[in-house]
């Protein structure tokens, strides 16, 4: 999947850990996505069909915001042979310094995982087949906080503001 020198670069301390597993070709936005397709984000570019709903439009450094409460992916799916594992390279807000950002992580509603962003990091979050009956699957991306801009800093930005991310993949687990 994704390595470190793959990712759009974006100030962080340190550039993330890679996404395990082996390289796949950048993926046509207009087609059905394939298990293992890196999405990277492109300035000027659409975002993905997959990125559903609550999402800014793409930044300069090549990232898109959870707009607001929560972010949604939808993924058309094959017939699912194992269980599969969502990876996202990501960055918590950090507008008012750099405290951590937990990140609640649900597929069709259920629970699935929370993560802690500290900095920007590659996740990687399990979601076991049970949990995709169907052709499609709904991933939602709850931040634990929201901030904005305009109120935290001098800047004009009234976009409410959480969880940045650079790519994403969903792949079978152990791929």
């Amino acid at each position: 999947m994704l390595m470190a020198k793959d990712a759009q670069r974006a100030p962080a301390p340190r550039a993330p850990e890679g996404f395990r597993g082996g390289f796949a070709k950048p993926m046509d936005v207009a087609g059905p996505y394939r298990l293992g397709t890196i999405l990277r984000l492109h300035r000027g570019e659409p975002l993905p069909d997959v990125f559903t709903r609550g999402w800014c439009e793409v930044d300069d450094g090549g990232f898109v915001w959870i707009d607001g409460a929560v972010g949604e992916l939808g993924f058309e799916l094959p017939v699912l042979m194992r269980d599969l594992v969502l990876e996202l390279d990501c960055f918590p807000v950090g507008l008012v310094g750099a405290a951590p950002q937990r990140m609640s992580v649900f597929v069709e509603g259920s629970f699935v995982d929370a993560i802690l962003l500290r900095e920007r990091a590659v996740v990687h979050i399990p979601i076991p087949r049970e949990l995709c009956p169907g052709k499609r699957i709904r991933i939602s991306l709850v931040p634990a906080e929201v901030q904005v801009p305009k109120l935290a800093t001098d800047s004009s930005d009234e976009r409410p503001l959480s969880i940045g991310v650079h790519a994403v993949a969903l792949a079978y687990e152990g791929d």
